[in-house]
């Protein structure tokens, strides 16, 4: 951090939270809150001589609460830049501090936060991640029995720099403990709170018994665990050496901790899958090694900056296998923990390859992007007849269209990332997608479907997952139904209901609806808005009286080729179990509700020509098979 501070293309800003991001790659507009440290940052030196003379303490949060710390602080020692800060909630304004200052005048009470508007090319997130607070776990008994503690509070105990000077003492009585239990997975891998494993704390408990074993030889250290997993370089050989030290592993998570409210001594009661029985054992301190989770303000980071988070919180991903630093928005990439548990080795390799990214985009006149971005019929777009609308705009993830009563929708072709959600929901067909215009894809309908149609499974895949899942079931061997016809679009919000309706009015036998699992969609609200989409059609279809099965919903992956090769066979099975004459009966009976439907898709630009062409050419083609 010093050498960051000091370095002339770096400017760190301390105490500073972003408030808001506009623009997009290469042109970000960001705009920063400087809160007021109501210490001239320009006048003070860092020397000190304010906080001694502070009549006011409060707890330390650097320090996890177990020392106090002034009014007027700094948050630690080595803290970049060496400013001092009022906590003003505490401060009594007795202005003890001011005359301890003297001439330098470096407090100032009337300051004020700043508001700041700087242009960025590109935003690397690295906002860590938080701890769990165990204190929601009654059977461990944190917060009630003081000399349960957990893993960073033990972290500051043992630090020379800590509280104690480094000095392991007891909360409770001030002793040297000479027992101690170390819990993993507090927290962690438990369906009642977070159910990932948080990746490092398995050798964080290592690391720690291995310090205390090595500052005090005689400790009796016991960790309590599901799983060892040391999947790294070293770490297996680490794992090894602090058994050969003396420190005992017992496999079984403790189901319960109690207190001698004599001694302070704790009983911890666990299973010992080894022996295949339940123990107790008593020992002086207890540490809770807690999950990693997200930051608290996680949903609000990700709302600024307009990036999506898993169900757990962390921020997602383009890619988790092919761009694992970028997130959704262009531009912006990740950091370290923010985007999921990691050890120092993983976030330090993250940090660097975001940092090349960043230099990347910094170092480019020109920045390219996919071409399937959407784009506005103006004269169609009812906002510029002074009617109110906007619906392109809001179902935009990526707020890459500007919406204005009177003038017509426009869209920020660097901010589209073309996963065409807004051509879907306008109900006037006043924007279209390049590459994947309505009229391109209704020529591709009546293609497909141009013979026997109601023999065929007509099926819509995302580009990103179903597709290639279908791709898999091909090139893996996979037998399916000969009768499917697929057609790709970039997102399952970009399938359009019209699509589904005129393809039931042209007569398929059925329809199959597929995209990505929700965790892996590419486009931030994607695979949601098309779910919705998907499940009124369902209810619609239901209530039209269509056979079940025939309009169909599934999420692929790319590597589940198996299911859709399934899929498809159970479609096909549905498809035969229905009589010929019963079927051909239904799409008569419902073509009728399907055109009512469907119509509104034919005033789309270009799609009379685009369907003429098609007609033609098709009745061509059937006249060179027929000679």
């Amino acid at each position: 951090m010093v050498d960051a501070a000091r370095h002339p293309k770096v400017d760190v800003r301390t105490y500073t939270e972003v408030e808001r991001v506009d623009g997009f790659v290469g042109n970000f507009k960001v705009l920063l809150r400087e809160k007021s440290r109501y210490v001239d940052a320009d006048r003070c030196n860092g020397c000190g001589e304010c906080a001694p003379v502070c009549p006011i303490e409060v707890p330390n949060y650097f320090e996890m609460n177990l020392a106090p710390r002034k009014a007027i602080d700094v948050p630690m020692s080595q803290s970049v830049p060496l400013i001092y800060n009022i906590d003003l909630d505490a401060c009594i304004h007795c202005y003890k501090c001011v005359e301890a200052c003297g001439k330098l005048e470096a407090i100032d009470f009337s300051l004020e936060d700043k508001l700041v508007w700087e242009d960025i090319g590109a935003i690397v997130v690295a906002t860590g991640y938080s701890h769990f607070d165990p204190s929601v776990m009654s059977e461990y008994g944190y917060g009630r029995y003081p000399n349960v503690i957990t893993a960073i509070e033990m972290e500051r105990l043992n630090n020379s720099a800590g509280p104690t000077a480094g000095n392991l003492i007891r909360p409770g009585d001030g002793a040297n403990p000479r027992r101690l239990a170390i819990i993993n997975c507090v927290g962690s891998r438990d369906k009642r709170f977070n159910p990932w494993c948080s990746n490092f704390c398995c050798m964080y408990a290592i690391k720690n018994a291995v310090l205390l074993k090595q500052a005090y030889p005689d400790m009796d250290i016991t960790i309590y665990y599901i799983d060892i997993r040391t999947p790294s370089k070293g770490y297996e050989e680490f794992y090894n050496r602090a058994r050969e030290m003396g420190i005992r592993f017992t496999q079984g998570r403790p189901s319960l901790i109690t207190e001698d409210p004599e001694t302070g001594n704790l009983f911890v009661h666990s299973e010992d899958m080894a022996l295949g029985q339940v123990i107790e054992r008593e020992y002086d301190m207890v540490m809770l090694n807690q999950a990693a989770v997200p930051q608290p303000d996680a949903d609000a980071m990700s709302s600024v900056l307009n990036i999506s988070q898993s169900p757990g919180g962390w921020f997602m991903e383009y890619h988790p296998k092919l761009r694992p630093i970028d997130s959704p928005t262009d531009g912006i990439s990740l950091a370290g923990a923010c985007q999921g548990p990691k050890d120092i080795p993983a976030s330090v390799a993250q940090g660097s390859a975001a940092a090349a990214r960043a230099g990347r985009v910094l170092h480019s006149e020109e920045w390219e992007i996919e071409p399937t971005v959407a784009y506005v019929w103006e004269d169609r777009c009812i906002s510029a007849q002074g009617k109110k609308c906007g619906i392109c705009a809001k179902a935009c993830p990526y707020n890459a269209i500007e919406y204005e009563p009177g003038k017509p929708a426009k869209v920020i072709t660097a901010k589209c990332h073309g996963c065409g959600a807004c051509v879907a929901e306008c109900p006037h067909n006043a924007i279209t997608q390049l590459h994947f215009t309505d009229a391109q894809m209704l020529v591709q309908i009546h293609a497909l479907l141009a013979d026997k149609p109601e023999e065929k499974i007509l099926t819509f895949r995302c580009n990103w997952c179903s597709y290639p899942g279908a791709d898999l079931a091909g090139t893996s061997h996979f037998e399916y139904s000969s009768n499917e016809r697929g057609l790709r679009v970039m997102c399952a919000a970009r399938m359009d209901s019209d699509f589904v309706y005129e393809a039931f009015r042209l007569g398929a036998g059925a329809v199959l609806y597929s995209g990505c699992h929700e965790q892996d969609c590419h486009y931030i609200t994607g695979q949601p808005v098309g779910a919705k989409r998907a499940q009124r059609l369902l209810k619609q279809f239901n209530k039209m009286g269509m056979t079940p099965g025939r309009f169909r919903i599934e999420w692929v992956s790319a590597a589940e080729g198996d299911k859709y090769a399934r899929v498809l066979n159970e479609m096909q099975a549905t498809l035969d179990s229905i009589p010929q004459e019963q079927l051909l009966e239904e799409i008569e009976r419902l073509r009728p509700q399907m055109e009512k439907r469907a119509r509104r898709m034919r005033e789309a630009p270009q799609v009379e020509d685009a369907l003429e062409y098609a007609d033609r050419l098709t009745a061509a083609m059937t006249k060179v098979e027929q000679a």
